[in-house]
């Protein structure tokens, strides 16, 4: 699962130290899927799942549960500390943030507890997107729905770090931009061309796209403008900090079709026809995090607008 990283202008936990929080969530979610899948391979999947419709006395589960847990870490092999899921600020934080694994049914299958374990760390990585160990952001209830957001995050792999709709803080204003991907080797800014299943976009180097030309055509906002803007901000940054980087610049149309014989040369176009091998090549990715990404997620944190947030109770 890649890393979401920034949502919009949503305090993070990864802006607070970017580091730090790569490698613990990498960490984390290795050891949290060694557990539920050893205990659903052991027939205890029952132990994490919620308690609510049972009548077992609350002692008695919550003993019952800690000596499965013993057991699992004497299986697993590792030290119970590495399995305890508390997250620890650092030393003159003595709060924690803790990722319970809590769930409402037993799955009835391998592929259904991978599909529940993705949901249960997609939550929580809306949780780091969104909050600090002392502040929380509001975050839109959409983006917990966005299907673009889930594929990304859920299909891409753990060395991907994702920007969704980050707001930039430029000179004395606000720019939003499209979404940012920034893997090992390269960054690539994406646009998802919104429209109808089966939508024919034509498009060209004016200010406006037709649609859907000879039927029922309207005119749309030419996706270029945000694509560029996004690509030409990340660009700039980056070239002040003199990081090598490729910056790529994507128009995504998954369900429909785009036709522009005339595109950019620094555009790819990955629609209905060619999406999935153009998606394919990141999921195929196995190259590991590199400094150079690592640092460049920073700079383009470091320049992202915060607001919206208030200080927990």
């Amino acid at each position: 699962m890649a890393q979401l990283i920034k949502v919009h202008s949503c305090i993070s936990r990864y802006e607070m130290d970017l580091y730090r929080y790569q490698s613990q969530f990498l960490r984390l979610k290795k050891q949290q899927w060694q557990m539920i899948k050893l205990a659903y391979e052991n027939n205890e999947f029952q132990h994490f799942v919620s308690r609510q419709t049972e009548t077992l006395d609350e002692a008695e589960g919550k003993e019952e549960k800690e000596n499965f847990l013993s057991m699992v870490r004497k299986k697993i092999g590792k030290k119970e500390e590495t399995l305890s899921y508390d997250l620890t600020n650092p030393a003159d934080d003595q709060q924690t943030d803790t990722m319970e694994l809590i769930f409402h049914s037993v799955p009835r299958s391998m592929e259904e507890l991978k599909v529940k374990f993705m949901n249960h760390i997609f939550r929580f990585q809306m949780k780091w997107a969104t909050s600090t160990i002392r502040e929380k952001s509001y975050a839109d209830a959409s983006f917990f729905e966005d299907e673009r957001l889930h594929e990304l995050l859920q299909k891409l792999p753990d060395q991907h770090l994702i920007m969704y709709h980050p707001v930039f803080k430029m000179k004395n204003t606000s720019i939003a931009l499209d979404p940012i991907l920034i893997s090992p080797r390269e960054i690539v800014c994406i646009h998802y061309l919104e429209g109808e299943q089966h939508d024919v976009f034509e498009g060209s180097s004016e200010r406006f796209w037709t649609v859907n030309p000879g039927g029922h055509e309207k005119k749309q906002l030419s996706p270029l403008i945000s694509l560029n803007r996004t690509g030409t901000i990340v660009k700039q940054l980056l070239r002040e900090r003199n990081i090598k980087l490729e910056i790529k610049k994507v128009l995504v149309c998954k369900n429909g079709f785009v036709e522009f014989p005339q595109a950019p040369y620094d555009v790819t176009i990955a629609d209905k026809r060619n999406f999935s091998q153009w998606f394919q090549i990141y999921r195929d990715s196995s190259t590991p995090i590199k400094h150079d990404q690592l640092k460049a997620a920073e700079i383009l944190l470091s320049q992202c607008l915060i607001d919206s947030f208030r200080r927990n109770d």
